[in-house]
């Protein structure tokens, strides 16, 4: 029945091809279904005038990126079209860095790109490649009506899903698709949102039909059960098309899967396997930006043999670490894994790889461009690399490069007003941007331009770039809008145009409200503040900034883009006490110290250095402190303290460089003011000149600007207010933080997993498996340094420190009185109440160097047993980084969760470790005679067992030589002098025999005084050596007589014919292979031995 029901679904939505919009639809069944053998499959695949599809996605195969649409082009194109696919592909306006992928799976399938992706860019170009590939076969619809049939749909990569869910937003009369969907098959996590919105967009057009049940059960119900293929290099080769067409989602599932086989199930995959494993899997996590995975993976790459002994990969794997880092902000770093992927590649030779590590050195020094702001200085490019860039194609990197690198000086952008071209390398970047079809590059170019103006109070140039960007990303994403229009308030409000920014603020608002940007609306609330403060209305200015504080609390941000923490808390300092708040004042300036220490101490190092730091360097967050220092002192009366925090406050001031524009009159003001109360009216009658100067530039620049630049600029019909309630956003804000702690909290469950694979070991020691955990640990959580205490009876161990902090005795016992304090630990960051609280212990860390830190401690009986400190460092660059770095008490839980599990673990291991000494011990004491500490007879025969299973594997003749030894007048010392004596003889005669036999074999007590030597040598001469060797010794020693008077306390005589000796019988073999070999040798030696002893005693003889 199902059957029918489904060829009755496909046969409405094929006759409303060419007449309908809404041609996309879904039959719901339950259990599973096949399409294989639908009866009106066949006629439809006959008919010529329309081009029909089915596809059936597999549980057992990993399906493709954008499945099944790539094969429909090709084979359509093949099948009608029959001309250049790369002109197709231009024509379809597929970006320029996306050709060659489709061209080489049209031509056989391999997808090579040469230009790699940048991070900041994933998003744009996985929208742009979706937008092409709806482009084809929209094309191809003029030849053909598309019809596809996709059963199993559930089982779709998110590339398709977002392929699906853009037809359903563009739709196409020409295009009619039927998605079958087993209900009882959940989806796959990844694809979850993008599932969700396709649904809700089919329901709201009632384009759902349930056709009910197949009756037909799966043993295997589960999504994670697909893809079972035992083939992993094949599948990892399927892996690396569908990394290349960017579904990153698709390929991180099946990676992820993979890595559960390798660290659970102890499956066996080769070494090369292995090591493309580990490599696409680096390349996955650096495209989602899940860098602390990406460093686990290379890391776990780099310790395979066949990278080791490989240059090229060596190198490669260099350079994925060096771009893991440089997008992590550790930019010294990255440069320092560049320049081994260099080093690596010149040893080989491979000037691709050479190329690419220049490049990342580059890269790095900008970090990445991953974020505009970081760019406001010129970076030296050698000749050399631009060549290598055109030579290599790479023409989005020279795009780059030309727009960051250079024409960043203010007197260059100056010019801009006048003519763009006269920005020659900028220019030259965006016309190559716009040739390549670029336009985020273009929007982010513009945007430089516009940060660079503003922060240098060019505000007519920068509303213009502001302008020219409104103009050319009007068509695109409402994010370009919602940031456009934040910026030309911002602008506004530099040039005193406050009612009319106010506008421009609120449509922003709106806009990033609808696209759920909590982050933006922050950004917004931070300008808008600064127009509050131009107003004087402090009180809205305070609300809009603690606003901004609760989006970066609520997101674990490090910063805004537009203002770090430091200057935040500055602000809130200046407008709690011009609302004569004292109390919030000295709070909000104490956080802002907390940070301003580091940045301090930072530019008195930097001093004379070319060195990559924040854009805003740290003169504003100074004016800030300083002018409200001022007015705290000017509350308190200290008349002295005032007029230096002033002078200090101008001092940064005119190094801000115009950036304090909104404050500029506030401060001129409160001057003046202090100048009249102290009567210097001269000093007085200098800042009010210097105020009305400052404010006719400003006039006279307004009254310049082109205000009919504006008009084509849209805020809607009511820009006076804004159109979403503060409920509304803060509600957003909630919602966000929430899928943004419980997307870290499924990370972190994930990560337990693979921290108890880390902490099980076996055959390992403690430290060993201390190291690898910790390396991991830090990796996934992207700490910068701990330290790790274990507590014993005798006293404490240090397990792990990568401090760099020299930590005394006395140091790690004055840590651990304090952690008894705070028994369930503790996690703090500079933005924290009680950061200082934790003084004494940060402190011996460096307490102007720790960012954010963590202690937790494990306790038994009040007692310690084991002590986690770890920390994240304060940064140079506070916009370099896409990593967090304020820890809070969700790091404490699940660090404390880890820990408690790695003490059971070290517990573990250290009650194994003593079992495992006590079976040894028990083991020795068995073959061990325990008098002279050599093997007994057991210990002998366990020997020679040993040694013939090794002669079995081995071709090799194997020779040896036996030497039977008993010793002459032992029972006259034993009647003579007493037992303890005759202990003393056997105990030195062992040492002299031991001393003989080291390096050639072993020596064996047999029983009483006789003793066994087995030598891994035939040779008649080596072996007599040996034999006069020990006659030697034992006559060097006169019968032992010195020991024997040390033992008894007194002289002994003793006869030359009484003294103590021994004889020895020598047998020898050229073939042993087995024990009974050995044991015909005991014999032979055994015999000759005899006859040596009823002879002349004291000498030795062959066989």
């Amino acid at each position: 029945m199902i059957e029918k029901y489904f060829n009755g679904v496909i046969e409405q939505v094929y006759h409303r091809i060419g007449t309908a919009e809404k041609n996309i639809v879904m039959a719901s069944y339950n259990n599973d279904f096949s399409v294989a053998g639908l009866e009106n499959k066949k006629r439809y695949q006959e008919d010529d005038n329309v081009f029909f599809a089915c596809c059936e996605l597999r549980y057992e195969t990993l399906p493709g990126a954008y499945a099944p649409f790539l094969d429909i082009i090709c084979d359509m194109f093949r099948k009608f079209v029959k001309g250049d696919f790369e002109a197709f592909l231009r024509e379809c306006g597929t970006y320029e860095l996306h050709r060659s992928l489709f061209l080489g799976y049209y031509e056989d399938g391999i997808c090579k790109r040469e230009e790699g992706v940048l991070l900041n860019e994933v998003e744009y170009e996985q929208r742009r490649m979706t937008e092409a590939i709806v482009a084809m076969l929209k094309k191809l619809t003029e030849y053909r009506p598309i019809m596809i049939v996709i059963n199993r749909f559930q089982l779709a990569g998110r590339s398709s899903m977002e392929l699906i869910y853009r037809l359903l937003t563009e739709p196409c009369t020409e295009i009619g698709i039927v998605l079958g969907v087993n209900e009882m098959q959940p989806r796959l996590d990844m694809a979850v949102n993008m599932w969700d919105a396709i649904v809700e967009k089919l329901e709201d057009s009632s384009q759902i039909y349930h056709i009910g049940s197949s009756g037909k059960h799966r043993n295997r119900e589960n999504a994670e059960d697909v893809a079972e293929e035992k083939n992993y290099s094949h599948m990892l080769a399927k892996v690396e098309t569908i990394i290349t067409f960017l579904d990153c989602d698709q390929a991180k599932w099946y990676l992820q899967k993979l890595e559960y086989k390798l660290k659970f199930e102890d499956i066996f995959v080769d070494d090369i396997t292995l090591r493309e494993f580990y490599l696409l899997y680096t390349r996955t996590a650096i495209l989602r930006a899940e860098l602390s995975k990406a460093l686990e993976m290379v890391d776990s790459a780099m310790r395979l043999p066949s990278v080791c002994k490989d240059l090229f990969y060596r190198s490669e794997c260099s350079f994925l670490k060096g771009t893991c880092l440089m997008y992590q902000g550790k930019l010294q770093q990255a440069e320092m894994y560049a320049q081994y992927a260099r080093e690596e590649a010149q040893k080989s030779g491979n000037e691709k790889q050479i190329f690419k590590a220049e490049l990342l050195s580059v890269m790095a020094r900008m970090s990445g461009w991953y974020n505009i702001f970081f760019c406001i200085q010129d970076i030296p490019i050698h000749e050399g690399l631009i060549e290598k860039l055109m030579q290599n194609n790479y023409r989005n990197h020279l795009a780059h490069i030309y727009i960051y690198a250079y024409d960043n000086r203010p007197e260059m952008v100056a010019r801009a007003y006048r003519s763009e071209a006269s920005l020659l390398y900028f220019s030259k970047g965006v016309a190559l941007a716009k040739e390549i079809g670029n336009e985020q590059l273009v929007y982010d170019a513009y945007q430089k331009n516009i940060m660079l103006a503003s922060t240098n109070g060019m505000n007519e140039i920068a509303m213009l770039y502001s302008v020219r960007t409104y103009q050319f990303m009007k068509s695109r994403d409402d994010v370009y809008e919602g940031r456009i229009l934040s910026g030309i308030g911002y602008n506004l409000s530099a040039m005193g145009k406050n009612q009319l920014a106010e506008h421009y603020y609120n449509r922003a608002i709106e806009v990033f409200y609808h696209l759920r940007l909590p982050e933006d609306i922050a950004e917004v609330f931070y300008n808008r503040a600064l127009n509050y403060i131009m107003q004087e209305n402090y009180a809205k200015a305070e609300h809009d900034l603690l606003m901004a504080m609760k989006v970066i609390e609520k997101l674990h941000l490090n910063s805004l883009r537009v203002c770090n923490l430091s200057k935040l808390y500055g602000l809130l300092a200046l407008v709690s006490i011009m609302q004569k708040d004292r109390f919030n004042c000295e709070r909000y300036l104490l956080n802002c110290r907390q940070f301003l220490n580091y940045i301090i101490e930072k530019e008195k190092e930097n001093e004379n250095k070319e060195i990559i730091h924040d854009y805003a360097k740290c003169d504003e967050d100074m004016f800030l402190y300083t002018f409200s220092m001022a007015m705290l002192n000017r509350m308190d009366g200290k008349k002295e303290e005032v007029l230096v925090s002033f002078e200090q406050a101008e001092r940064f001031l005119l190094q801000a460089e115009g950036n304090e524009f909104f404050s500029y009159r506030l401060f001129r003001k409160e001057r003046m003011k202090l100048f009249e109360e102290m009567g210097r009216s001269e000093r007085c009658q200098m800042e009010r000149a210097t105020l009305l100067q400052h404010e006719e530039i400003n006039s006279q620049a307004a009254r310049l600007l082109p205000m009919n630049l504006l008009k084509e600029i849209d805020l809607g019909e009511h820009p006076q207010t804004c159109a979403v309630r503060e409920e509304e956003i803060e509600a957003l804000i909630k919602q966000e933080g929430l899928l943004q702690d419980y997307a870290t909290s499924r990370r972190q469950m994930e990560f337990i997993s693979t921290w108890q694979k880390l902490i099980d070991v076996n055959g390992s020691n403690v430290e060993g498996m201390v190291q690898n955990a910790f390396n991991t640990f830090m990796n996934h959580f992207s700490l910068d340094c701990a330290l790790y205490i274990c507590y014993h009876e005798d006293g404490a161990h240090v397990l792990y420190n990568d401090t760099k902090c020299e930590m005394t005795e006395a140091d790690i016992a004055a840590i651990g009185n304090t952690m008894l304090e705070y028994p369930q630990g503790f996690a703090v960051s500079k933005i924290s109440d009680s950061f200082l609280e934790h003084q004494d212990t940060i402190g011996y860390f460096g307490i102007d160097d720790v960012c954010s830190f963590v202690a937790a401690p494990f306790l038994k009986n009040g007692k310690l047993t084991s002590l986690l400190i770890t920390y994240v460092r304060m940064k140079d660059n506070w916009h370099g980084s896409i990593e967090r770095y304020m820890l809070n008490e969700d790091d404490l839980r699940i660090y404390s969760l880890l820990f408690r599990e790695m003490e059971y673990s070290i517990n573990r291991m250290e009650a194994n470790d003593k079992i495992y000494m006590m079976n040894r011990k028990l083991q020795e004491a068995a073959v061990t005679d325990m008098l002279t500490g050599i093997y007994n007879r057991a210990g002998m025969y366990e020997e020679i067992r040993q040694m013939t299973e090794s002669y079995r594997v081995s071709e090799k003749t194997h020779h040896v030589g036996l030497m039977f030894i008993d010793l002459d007048n032992f029972k006259h010392y034993n009647d003579t002098f007493g037992h303890d004596v005759g202990d003393l003889i056997l105990k030195e005669m062992a040492k002299i025999f031991h001393k003989a036999v080291k390096g050639r074999g072993f020596v064996a007590r047999y029983g009483g005084d006789e003793f066994i030597m087995i030598l891994n040598t035939d040779d008649r001469e080596i072996l007599e050596q040996i034999a006069k060797g020990i006659y030697e010794k034992i006559n060097s020693t006169q019968g032992f007589q010195r020991q024997i008077e040390n033992y008894l306390g007194h002289a002994i005589t003793t006869t030359e014919k009484s003294r103590i000796t021994c004889s020895i019988g020598i047998a020898s073999a050229g073939d042993v292979r087995k024990e009974e070999d050995i044991n015909e040798l005991i014999r032979s030696a055994d015999e000759i031995l005899y006859k040596v002893k009823t002879g002349e005693k004291g000498h030795y003889a062959f066989l």
